[in-house]
């Protein structure tokens, strides 16, 4: 009991250094969010899918927000359908993706701050969903993506975002397929 309370007249003296507590900075509450970036679409349909995106955000409250994604992909059949196409004349049966258009929700699932030197990063770690459709080079096909992200404050009006999304869409093949790809989004963007 003794030794409890030595300890809390001399804590004060021992922890006198100065605390600076970072107010909240990244506040989203009815802000549009607004970006634009780089993908990939990987299906393992021996198809190379880079792409473009670019994404909207209005955020209802601070946790909340409703977006929509457009990505655009510059695809080409890859070595080995390009082996396969040469060696057989036999085209694959895969879909080559040209588009992605989905809306959806994204929620925050934490907020935190990181010092970094003199600086704070401030973020967000964020999850969610969208449905759309995915363009081929036959067909519009219905699409679904779920998704994990990191949303961080760059500077005043600026901020980075990086999604790992998984996305399926239903294809008319020989047969109907539900086709699952990995999707990565990296973009940067500001708000308003």
């Amino acid at each position: 009991m003794k030794a409890l309370l030595l300890a809390a007249l001399i804590a004060p003296a021992a922890f006198a250094q100065q605390i600076r507590i970072e107010p909240r900075l990244f506040v989203k509450d009815h802000h549009y969010f607004l970006s634009g970036g780089l993908t990939w679409l990987e299906r393992g349909d021996y198809y190379n899918s880079p792409g473009a995106v670019f994404s909207g955000a209005y955020y209802l409250r601070e946790s909340d927000a409703i977006e929509i994604r457009v990505a655009l992909f510059a695809s080409w059949l890859g070595s080995s359908g390009s082996q396969v196409v040469n060696s057989t004349g036999l085209v694959p049966d895969a879909h080559k993706p040209v588009s992605l258009v989905a809306a959806g929700w994204r929620h925050s699932l934490t907020y935190g701050k990181v010092a970094l030197g003199d600086s704070v990063v401030h973020f967000d770690v964020q999850g969610g969903g969208d449905v759309g459709t995915l363009l081929t080079d036959r067909a519009l096909t219905p699409a679904a993506c779920g998704f994990v992200g990191l949303v961080a404050r760059l500077r005043d009006r600026l901020y980075g975002q990086l999604d790992l999304t998984v996305v399926g869409s239903l294809e008319h093949r020989s047969s109907s397929v539900f086709a699952v790809g990995f999707l990565p989004v990296l973009t940067l963007g500001g708000w308003l």
